[in-house]
């Protein structure tokens, strides 16, 4: 179960850590500013500890003669990937996409049947195929991790969500030491409170899913599903 909050809530809850709630200093944007990296900082660590929760998915067509799809266009809140799924008929996602070496390109680049997948392979803010599809009707179904939520405005009525309680304090910690860091000021103590909070967060993540499902091998399927082209990464 999530609970939110708002800019407004948050950044009462950094000015209250901080003893700020009457600062001049500590102003409206400078609270937007710390807050939105913490966001950033907060989202990291849950991300590293426990990636399926963050984990969604989207289907793309994959055009005809097209090798490279950019990512900020096809998935717009893209921030890492997670695995890939393909459906020569655009329907039935049967087959995994793996990755592909540099070293092994030369090996995927002669012309294959629409039936079998590609390989794939990050450059930039690019996603390369091995071999541009030679029709319209295939599709891939990419799973990713979206980038972390973040404030436009001061203003704001959006809302921030979080997985488990932990999160909110340790995101108004890190805006707290920001807020130090600006001014000068001692973070020996926070810093301490942070690391606590960072061992109790990825506790608090564990504990989500009792069962604490497998997870696929990063190279991708077992060896059922490859052939004897697949072998070098």
């Amino acid at each position: 179960m999530t609970y939110t909050r708002t800019f407004a809530q948050l950044s009462l809850a950094v000015q209250q850590l901080g003893e700020w709630e009457r600062s001049e200093d500590v102003t409206p944007a400078i609270l937007l500013q710390v807050i939105n990296y913490a966001l950033i900082e907060t989202y990291d660590v849950m991300v590293q500890k426990w990636q399926d929760y963050y984990t969604t998915s989207v289907d793309i067509t994959m055009p005809a003669n097209v090798a490279t799809f950019l990512l900020s266009t096809a998935i717009a809140d893209f921030y890492k990937l997670r695995h890939i799924d393909y459906a020569a008929d655009g329907v039935n996602y049967d087959c995994p996409m793996l990755p592909m070496s540099l070293d092994a390109a030369y090996r995927y680049a002669r012309s294959t049947s629409t039936s079998r997948a590609p390989r794939y392979r990050l450059q930039g803010g690019n996603l390369v195929l091995s071999q541009a599809p030679t029709t319209g009707s295939s599709k891939m179904r990419v799973f990713y991790i979206p980038e972390a939520t973040q404030f436009l405005t001061v203003d704001s009525l959006q809302t921030i969500s979080f997985l488990v309680a932990t999160e909110e304090r340790l995101l108004t910690h890190y805006a707290a030491r920001q807020i130090k860091v600006r001014e000068d000021l001692d973070t020996s103590n926070i810093d301490g409170e942070i690391a606590r909070l960072t061992m109790s967060l990825q506790s608090a993540a564990d504990g989500r899913d009792a069962a604490e499902p497998f997870y696929l091998d990063p190279r991708g399927p077992p060896r059922e599903w490859t052939d004897m082209d697949e072998d070098i990464w």
